[in-house]
C-alpha cells in the first residue's frame, strides 16, 4: 500500500519537499511517502483519484473513527459513488488511513475556493451525502470525536 506524510511546516522540516500547503492553522508539507520524521501524521492511502498540481485550494475532512468502526468506515469510502470526481474544478481526492492515530482524512483538491464552494451547494454533493442523519448512515457510535475541517491553499 502507498503511504502519505503531513508534516507541520517547520525549521526542522524546512529540507522536506512536496505539496506545500498554507491555511489558517499553519502550513503543512504533503508527500506521498513515508518521511522518517517524529512531527509528521503517517497514513495508508486507501484511495486515490486525480493529480496533485501546484496550485489550487485543499479541504481536509479530519474524522476520527473508532477501533471497531474502521472496516464500515472504509467500506462505505470505497463504495462510495464518486459523485465529485466529475465537478468543475476538482482535482483530486485522497482517502487518507490513520498510522498513528485515530482520524482518517479525506482530502479533496479543488483549482479555488469557488469550485469547492459550488461543489457543497450542487445536487451532487447532494446525492453524495444523502444517507447523513438517516438509517442507513453509519452509526454514530463509531465517531468517539467530532470531525473537523482544515483548509489551505497550494501556492
Amino acid at each position: 500500500m502507498k503511504h502519505a506524510s503531513m508534516i507541520s511546516l517547520s525549521n526542522e522540516t524546512s529540507g522536506v519537499t512536496g505539496l506545500l500547503m498554507k491555511g489558517d492553522s499553519g502550513s503543512v508539507v504533503y508527500v506521498e511517502e513515508k518521511v522518517e520524521d517524529h512531527t509528521a501524521k503517517q497514513y495508508e492511502i486507501l484511495s486515490e483519484t486525480g493529480a496533485l498540481h501546484k496550485e489550487g485550494y485543499v479541504v481536509i475532512n479530519n474524522i476520527p473513527v473508532s477501533e471497531e468502526g474502521r472496516s464500515s468506515f472504509e467500506e462505505r469510502f470505497m463504495n462510495r459513488a464518486g459523485l465529485v470526481e466529475g465537478e468543475p474544478g476538482f482535482q483530486a481526492i485522497r482517502i487518507l488511513r490513520p498510522i498513528t492515530d485515530d482520524t482518517y482524512a479525506i482530502m479533496t483538491i479543488w483549482d479555488d475556493e469557488a469550485s469547492f464552494t459550488n461543489w457543497r451547494t450542487s445536487k451532487s454533493y447532494e446525492n453524495a451525502h444523502k444517507k447523513r442523519g438517516t438509517s442507513q448512515a453509519l452509526p454514530t457510535t463509531i465517531f468517539p470525536r467530532p470531525s473537523f475541517v482544515t483548509t489551505y491553499f497550494i501556492k
